[in-house]
């Protein structure tokens, strides 16, 4: 049964359960154990003060380790896409890069375990899900949670914690398709009665689907949980993730159709290029190229009880990251010689953070009702340091190119020369409260101010010229929002929002922030949360609209200056839905429908109001069947993931064609553990899921591939 939101009871005898996992050859306790789990976990993606998804007035998806193992997701950018109203790809400079409801790039906040940072495009990775507990998602404005930028929603990782009073470990191995190698290890040791640690450790590698690409990866997670006293908990963990794309793909450049040996209709333009099916497999960037990232994390928390009531926390947090590209990244047909053109980008980050928050929390009975309420101050301190060169080398040919090596560091092989050096002080204050109004209506409030500091210096290596300026941005996010229980395990849910972002994509990196306020966005959203059926049937339906101003747009008396005064609206519908037909049968699916447009955009080519924003289908379904014998320990399922079509520009002159990827699966359970079989893409579709930096450039999906794995707990 689910527990209402109201939870009137007084705080001070309230038990909080830890969240139990069945693994290998056991029966979870329900057929939807899981999808109920994630409605009532305590989180801190949605709120300050720990609201489950039930009592959220706004939708939070949870991507749990159930999910990862059952529809075989690998890696982040394939957990983002299985969440409605969320599409995800992998840009040169932006490996697992999102669009969520109709808004993409930096319109995402970005979390490791609720710590956020400034610019969380730049530390956008594509990782491995093993060394993940879950993966959180916020949709909607966040910038009360998350600060400037969160006004499409947020996505929050959560990493493998310790867990008191246990030992237990695990293990995966997996190998298919294009030499992939995915493996992991995940050890908690119980210290004692008042202390944990736990380590998780994964490495993958792959020959890759396109020629010459090698990607490797590798994380490791380590943490502590100390609880001297019933009253104090201390925590300290350390994450850090490498990831290497050697020669690392940039996707497939059209031609004219003249010119095109395979002609596919995956691409319709207004000037008759197309994709030829024949490129498929061809890489165009250079021999050494490459892009690569390592990145680690430090966080430690201070917890302490002052009363039942009223709990004080302090977090610590550091982080440091080396970023790296050297590629040729774009590539265009050239009509009058029949080759590709080529661009070269060199960019590295170095950049670091540090952050320290201390909030109050009071949790208790306010006139015979529960009163829920946050406060605190939080401080970030970031700073890049960044080296940009861009030019251009050698043009190839569509077949067996000559790709070449990438160009010497040097004024010649590249006009543009610039070392970036900028840093933000953020100053935040916020405050959150949820309010039981009766037993069964739960009002929620909450707001969020910062004074952002923002300084850069540019030296331009060519010309000689050194800048240096500085400003400070103000910005006010709020939301109100109510939860109330239409009956037991239904809740009705509406919000308000009110957020800031960049004008451009990135603070830290984009000139155009300098000269420019922050835009201004705002949502209003409803909908239904629900458990029936005895737990046999969970599902979640919202409506949403959310409108960005003082976007970049063109003077429309000088289109050559450009301004503030563009706008952005989406407007969507989104429902999840999981059925138990039987103990043994189980069927889940989700449907998102976006209307998003530019409903004030000019530019030099025109005025672009009413089309739609790249990268942004307009409607996506999912749906997954699995059954269990129980005459062998075995379970059989598919899935079929749609998405419709989308442009690859302002101007919707180049439209990607839709998409749907079978996939099936095996699982048995053997040796207290479970090997999985499964085929991806049975039906071999020929697709594209992203466009690149260049609207003639897209990435094409991996043809059908199979795997088999084997996840072992003990």
């Amino acid at each position: 049964m689910m527990l209402a939101p109201a939870a009137a009871q007084d705080a001070s005898n309230h038990v909080e359960l830890s969240t139990i996992t069945v693994e290998g050859a056991g029966r979870p306790r329900g057929p939807l154990q899981d999808d109920v789990a994630k409605l009532e976990i305590k989180n801190d993606t949605g709120s300050f003060v720990k609201l489950t998804p039930l009592e959220t007035p706004g939708v939070v998806d949870v991507v749990s380790q159930q999910d990862i193992k059952e529809k075989g997701l690998r890696t982040l950018t394939e957990a983002y896409n299985s969440v409605p109203g969320v599409f995800a790809g992998n840009l040169p400079g932006e490996p697992g890069v999102t669009s969520i409801r109709g808004f993409s790039r930096a319109a995402t906040g970005y979390s490791i375990d609720g710590v956020q940072m400034s610019d969380p495009l730049l530390a956008s990775r594509n990782y491995d899900t093993f060394s993940f507990e879950r993966v959180e998602v916020l949709k909607g404005p966040a910038s009360v949670i998350y600060g400037t930028g969160a006004l499409a929603g947020a996505i929050n990782l959560v990493t493998k914690q310790p867990q008191l009073g246990e030992t237990h470990a695990e293990a995966l191995a997996s190998y298919g398709s294009f030499n992939t190698l995915r493996t992991g290890a995940d050890f908690n040791a119980s210290l004692g009665p008042n202390a944990a640690a736990r380590t998780t450790l994964s490495y993958g590698q792959s020959g890759g689907y396109i020629d010459d690409t090698n990607p490797r990866t590798f994380g490791f997670g380590t943490a502590v949980t100390f609880t001297p006293t019933d009253r104090l908990t201390l925590n300290a963990s350390l994450n850090y993730f490498h990831d290497n794309y050697s020669t690392p793909y940039q996707g497939i450049p059209l031609v004219p159709l003249s010119a095109a040996l395979a002609p596919s209709k995956l691409v319709t333009t207004q000037n008759g290029y197309v994709v030829d099916e024949a490129m498929r497999a061809e890489n165009y960037n250079v021999y050494n190229g490459l892009m690569k990232s390592d990145a680690a994390w430090l966080r430690g928390s201070a917890e302490y009880r002052l009363t039942d009531s009223w709990t004080i926390k302090n977090e610590l947090n550091a982080y440091k990251a080396f970023r790296d590209w050297e590629s040729s990244e774009d590539y265009t047909f050239n009509p009058a010689t029949g080759l590709l053109d080529r661009s070269t980008t060199k960019i590295n980050h170095d950049h670091r953070f540090w952050s320290d928050r201390l909030s109050a929390n009071f949790d208790g009975d306010v006139l015979g009702l529960r009163h829920r309420f946050g406060t605190g101050v939080e401080y970030i301190d970031t700073t890049l340091i960044s080296e940009r060169r861009f030019g251009t080398t050698t043009p190839v040919t569509r077949f067996d190119p000559a790709r070449g090596l990438f160009p010497v560091d040097t004024a010649r092989n590249f006009p543009t020369r610039q070392n970036f050096d900028s840093r933000i002080k953020t100053l935040a204050t916020f405050g959150e409260d949820a309010l039981n109004l009766t037993p069964d209506w739960l009002a929620v409030a909450g707001i969020r101010y910062e004074s952002i500091r923002l300084e850069r210096g540019i030296d331009d290596l060519n010309t000689g010229l050194l800048s240096r300026f500085d400003r400070t941005f103000d910005s006010v996010s709020w939301r109100v929002g109510t939860v109330y229980n239409l009956a037991p395990g239904t809740a009705l849910f509406a919000q308000y929002n009110e957020a800031t972002m960049p004008v451009a994509a990135l603070l830290l990196a984009n000139l155009a922030n300098y000269d420019f306020e922050l835009s201004t966005g705002r949502s209003v959203e409803a909908g239904i949360k629900s458990v029936l059926w005895n737990d046999r049937l969970v599902a979640t339906a919202s409506v949403y609209q959310i409108e960005q101003d003082n976007i970049l747009t063109r003077d429309p008396l000088n289109p050559s200056l450009t301004v503030q005064g563009g706008s952005q609206r989406s407007r969507g519908v989104e429902i999840e839905v999981a059925v138990a037909v039987t103990e043994q049968w189980k069927i889940s699916g989700n449907a998102t429908w976006i209307d998003a447009e530019f409903t004030e955009l000019r530019s030099a080519a025109g005025d672009f109001a009413g089309n739609r924003p790249p990268n942004v289908p307009d409607h996506a379904m999912y749906a997954m069947s699995t059954y269990r014998f129980d005459s062998a320990p075995l379970t059989v399922g598919a899935s079929l993931q749609y998405v419709g079509p989308f442009y690859t520009d302002n101007a919707n002159t180049i439209k990607v064609g839709e998409r749907a990827l079978l996939d099936a699966w095996l699982a048995y359970d053997v040796g207290g553990g479970t090997f999985r079989l499964r085929g991806r893409n049975l039906t071999n579709a020929f697709y594209a899921d992203w466009s690149g930096y260049s609207s003639t450039q897209i990435y094409l999906g991996a043809p059908r591939s199979v795997e088999l794995s084997y996840n072992v707990r003990f």
